[in-house]
């Protein structure tokens, strides 16, 4: 409830952040809208030394001890007030009237527990290549970042859905949150769309920046042995392959990066044997 009214928040952005002890991230990512006419809920993971506090009524802030991302939302989903919640990163810029998109998104699809929307690039260019019209995510859900996905918070609580902890920054693996998260919301069979509007801009990102390091290796086919058990092992090599024909590897590495894939799902099959 807003305590402020005693009426239900609309629409609460919850935002994953580290290390905060000032507000001046939070003026980056408004720079294009009114702070005040938005409800926040932030997850600040750090330290006992270095806490963010909020006498703002629109602003709560929980200062959280642990590591993860995905913690951080599932500690966020957890303690949410809102109807609709959007999750959030610290270093994107929301769109004019972002808010307002994503409430008419809902209104217009009202059976709809998930709406995924678009993220522009600093360079004002599409993040990916998304469809035109609205659809279900499902054929497609692997691309959508998680600051496109909003979603109704008592559809998410209801049916015990969470994101798996093993997987996203700071965890075990640390890529494929989003993926996880949609899989159970589609095996709940809640419905979840595209709505093809624009809400948010972030950095865009290189396909050479990420892909090629041990970190995004070892995740991956842990990832992928959790969706396709063995295949795994065949979508590593075709990977791996892929990024040599690409130029963006080296023959030489093609050793070290196939010994880091299987270290991934070793890995996997350790954390589920237990």
């Amino acid at each position: 409830m807003n305590n402020q009214t005693g009426t239900e928040i609309e629409l609460e952005i919850l935002v994953a952040t580290t290390n905060r002890n000032s507000w001046d991230f939070l003026k980056k990512m408004f720079q294009n809208d009114v702070l005040e006419n938005h409800h926040l809920l932030i997850i600040n993971q750090t330290t006992e030394d270095v806490l963010l506090t909020s006498e703002i009524p629109n602003i709560r802030v929980i200062n959280s001890f642990e590591k993860g991302l995905s913690k951080s939302r599932n500690l966020a989903i957890e303690h949410a007030k809102g109807r609709i919640c959007l999750l959030a990163d610290d270093d994107v810029v929301y769109v004019k009237g972002f808010s307002d998109r994503i409430k008419v998104a809902f209104n217009e699809n009202k059976d709809c527990g998930v709406i995924t929307f678009k993220t522009l690039t600093t360079e004002q260019k599409p993040y990916w290549k998304y469809p035109e019209d609205i659809l279900n995510v499902k054929p497609f859900y692997r691309k959508v970042l998680s600051i496109e996905i909003a979603f109704k918070r008592q559809v998410i609580i209801d049916n015990q859905i969470t994101f798996d902890e093993h997987f996203g920054l700071g965890s075990t693996f640390e890529d494929g949150e989003n993926v996880f998260f949609l899989k159970r919301v589609f095996s709940k069979n809640i419905k979840a769309i595209f709505f093809p509007v624009y809400i948010v801009t972030h950095k865009a990102f290189s396909s050479s920046d990420d892909v090629t390091s041990d970190r995004h290796f070892f995740a991956r086919a842990a990832m992928n042995y959790k969706l396709y058990g063995n295949r795994a092992y065949f979508l590593l090599i075709k990977l791996i392959f892929s990024l040599l024909r690409k130029g963006l590897i080296p023959f030489s590495d093609v050793f070290d990066k196939f010994r880091v894939g299987v270290s991934g799902i070793k890995k996997y099959k350790q954390i589920n044997a237990n």
